[in-house]
């Protein structure tokens, strides 16, 4: 039976502070983690944005769900759900790391091609662009004993987790389907959109450093910002205050922006 609008939209976003239209901020999570990955950044970012955390199939409130393996199917899906927001002249913005970072990119090339409203920006972090290539680990193709271990000296997946067997079975499936969806991107050209860009890396981040993160400026034609944070892959963790200066100040130029637009 097809959900309704509202329910489709509660189902996606489970996370979502009370609409006042100024600004809309959509941010997806990294591998293996869920929309309340986000619930943190709500109050600090109250009066700036109205904030939507994604919620992707297999976890949270969607654990009985099978999660995604295909990163077209997966665009397709989301850009679907968000097209029910896109009737008005709020400016947004997507937000995302690592896994994240690549969909919330596929999610706006998505929507332009079917003609709707790009993101005025896009905030990246943890995530090179993908005529790279892949540095994440193919976890998906490995025996959970060397997928455990290579999680552990990443980081990003808590001890409690890690030590109990229990935890990582159900765990593991989802993580490896994410590293899966990311995979099936595949390594492809630069397809640049026009909105403005804005790139975060970790000072110690292997995955993704800063040299490859600057990589992100060929994928639009709009103004582009990169910054270096203190920390690894989960540099978010460790340098939470400076990162959300950085993304505060991210949303406060696309507000300018989108304001400039409207009035002229």
């Amino acid at each position: 039976m097809r959900l309704s609008a509202m329910s489709e939209m509660a189902l996606w976003f489970p996370y979502a502070n009370r609409p006042r239209g100024k600004m809309r901020l959509f941010t997806f999570p990294y591998a293996g983690s869920g929309a309340s990955v986000f619930h943190n950044w709500f109050l600090p970012l109250y009066d700036s944005v109205d904030l939507y955390a994604l919620q992707l199939p297999g976890r949270e409130s969607r654990a009985a769900e099978a999660p995604y393996r295909d990163m077209e199917e997966a665009g397709g899906a989301i850009a679907d759900c968000l097209a029910n927001l896109f009737d008005d002249d709020v400016p947004y913005v997507f937000f995302g790391h690592s896994m994240g970072a690549l969909l919330a990119y596929r999610v706006a090339c998505v929507l332009r091609a079917r003609g709707r409203t790009e993101p005025c920006r896009l905030v990246l972090s943890g995530m090179a662009p993908p005529h790279l290539g892949q540095a994440v680990q193919p976890l998906h193709r490995l025996p959970a004993n060397q997928a455990i271990t290579l999680l552990g000296r990443m980081g990003g997946v808590p001890d409690i987790v890690l030590g109990e067997p229990d935890l990582m079975e159900m765990f593991l499936p989802i993580i490896q389907a994410d590293i899966e969806l990311v995979y099936s991107h595949g390594c492809r050209e630069p397809q640049p959109l026009d909105c403005a860009l804005t790139c975060l890396a970790g000072d110690r981040d292997r995955i993704a450093p800063a040299d490859r993160m600057a990589e992100w400026r060929r994928y639009s034609s709009g103004p582009f910002e990169h910054a270096c944070l203190p920390g690894g892959h989960f540099f978010l963790n460790e340098s939470g205050v400076q990162a959300m200066a950085r993304i505060r100040s991210a949303l406060a130029a696309s507000s300018a922006v989108s304001c400039a637009f409207v009035t002229l």
